[in-house]
């Protein structure tokens, strides 16, 4: 993915990492588009960022995405990077009927739906772009999970294995990153087999598809 020069599209990036990361690709010299549920925190977002184009969405809701995709495409022809960032983490107690399953369904849709939602909406104007991208984002829990969020666990490292799926064309490039996982794989010491690679892969040369 070529770091300047290129229009991508971020829901999920009205704050935290995913603002900090469309703000400095925006600095870099690309054109961005940030996706958000609060139309205020995107007024404000363009208010305080000149040349940044905002778009309400709800990554839960696959109506939203489809409108969303349209009005993106629409207005940005020339898009040729996604990058889903939208993602909620709440703690679940399994152990107490009643008390975890709404929290884990709002999971499900934010964390593996959203993504896997937000790629069919775009798939066919990506792979007619010379140069396109899409960018997940993972965490490293997959590896060593917490116990209080097993569904935050389950989910957010799939969205990385759902978008290598559209990898298989030379046009469309689906990456997935997840810095707490380079940090532990360069850190373990365990022998490098088929099973270690498998379970922990080097990001150097596996995460490129």
């Amino acid at each position: 993915m070529r770091i300047n020069g290129t229009t991508i599209f971020i829901p999920g990036a009205t704050s935290g990492i995913g603002l900090a990361l469309a703000i400095r690709l925006h600095d870099a010299g690309n054109r961005v588009i940030i996706g958000g549920r609060r139309t205020e925190l995107l007024a404000d977002i363009a208010a305080q960022h000149p040349g940044i184009d905002t778009i309400r969405i709800d990554t839960t809701d696959a109506a939203s995405i489809t409108t969303a995709a349209n009005e993106v495409i629409a207005r940005h022809p020339d898009l040729n990077v996604l990058v889903p960032m939208a993602g909620i983490m709440r703690a679940e107690d399994w152990t107490t009927p009643g008390s975890f399953l709404e929290d884990a369904e709002a999971t499900l849709a934010t964390n593996l739906l959203g993504p896997i939602r937000l790629i069919s909406a775009f798939i066919e104007h990506l792979l007619a772009q010379p140069d396109a991208t899409i960018m997940t984002v993972s965490s490293g829990l997959a590896f060593a999970p917490l116990r209080p969020t097993p569904t935050y666990n389950a989910t957010r490292p799939r969205s990385i294995s759902s978008a290598r799926r559209c990898g298989c064309s030379s046009k469309a490039r689906a990456w997935g990153s997840s810095s707490s996982c380079r940090r532990r794989c360069r850190a373990t010491s365990s022998p490098d087999t088929a099973m270690t690679r498998q379970r922990c892969p080097s990001m150097s040369t596996s995460t490129r598809r």
